[in-house]
């Protein structure tokens, strides 16, 4: 048997209506606003999270992967390349697999790099993701009755009524060794419940993350932050935070950050996971935007008004996605 390579995280990039870089995802105040990007007056919803100035999908994505190479001080043009993204992009970039999987994109490409390097089948990967809010998808979501009317995302809270999309492009570097953390432990679990609604006791998150937790060989007691997937909808934060439940016998500090910079589709799990990392370097915990009142459905310890201090140096990111996937990342500084 293989002995398991650490896996270490070596460079983060990230842009969001936040801001670029890690740093400016920590903030607490919302960044959702009229779109005035491309005409949404046939819309019922016409919010999202736009970063300022941006360049084009491909070129925003290039700046990132070129920043978190150049951060971990690899090249580029050596390392192997996994793309998270709704098609593919314009431009080559020599992406060895463009991972199309819906809201789970970024998290299943983060999960395989780490296998491979665990497993001594590479020395370094670049995982990237790629959303800029554009009208295709906005329309698609808007028809779907997923975006919320009010304007504002509501994770976990009563009275939530759906997401709103936002701007996320991001990438990491993993290598093999020491670095900025570790990616110590990852699961994959479907629940096939449902073509779009979770299983309501969120049996398929559950089990994700508790192979995430074995691999990392850590405790549940242990973590200290969960990053969670929770979207602002009816059903998929319920069967979340059962999932949670099922899992931890009391909630560590729980939130979602898509309460700050929106739902950034296939992008999502490689920005949340930058923000994971980021608040345990900072030790500082991300708010969970948007709350009103308590739901006796979701009961989880979540971290409301003002970022909270770290105690743990142990963190999950999670994601879920139409059709039943569930992901689960284990972080550790």
């Amino acid at each position: 048997m293989l002995e398991r390579r650490p896996v270490a995280v070596t460079g983060l990039s990230v842009l969001t209506a936040l801001g670029r870089g890690p740093e400016a995802q920590l903030t607490g105040l919302p960044a959702f606003a009229e779109v005035r990007r491309f005409d949404t007056s046939a819309r019922r919803v016409r919010y999202a999270a736009l970063a300022a100035e941006t360049g084009t999908l491909e070129e925003e994505l290039d700046l990132a992967i070129a920043t978190a190479c150049a951060q971990a001080g690899v090249d580029r043009s050596t390392t192997t390349l996994l793309l998270a993204m709704h098609a593919p992009p314009v431009c080559d970039f020599g992406a060895a697999r463009v991972y199309t999987s819906a809201c789970v994109s970024g998290s299943t490409a983060l999960a395989d790099a780490a296998a491979l390097i665990s497993s001594g089948r590479a020395e370094r990967i670049v995982v990237a993701g790629a959303y800029l809010v554009e009208p295709y998808q906005f329309a698609l979501f808007d028809a779907g009755r997923a975006l919320t009317f009010d304007n504002v995302v509501r994770p976990f809270s009563a009275q939530r009524q759906g997401t709103l999309l936002g701007d996320g492009v991001a990438a990491v570097v993993l290598e093999a060794g020491d670095g900025l953390a570790r990616l110590a432990g990852w699961g994959r679990a479907g629940d096939a419940h449902h073509p779009c609604q979770p299983a309501p006791d969120g049996r398929g998150l559950a089990v994700a993350l508790q192979r995430a937790l074995a691999r990392a060989e850590v405790a549940p007691d242990a973590v200290g932050y969960v990053n969670a997937n929770a979207t602002g909808t009816v059903f998929s934060d319920q069967a979340e935070a059962a999932a949670i439940n099922a899992v931890f016998a009391t909630s560590p500090p729980v939130s979602s950050t898509k309460g700050l910079h929106g739902h950034a589709l296939e992008a999502s799990g490689v920005v949340e996971f930058v923000v994971t990392v980021q608040a345990l370097l900072d030790g500082k915990l991300p708010v969970n935007a948007g709350f009103l009142a308590k739901d006796p459905h979701c009961a989880v310890d979540l971290i409301l008004d003002a970022p909270r201090p770290l105690q743990s140096p142990v963190a999950v990111s999670l994601n879920s996605a139409f059709g039943g996937a569930n992901t689960a990342l284990v972080v550790t500084v």
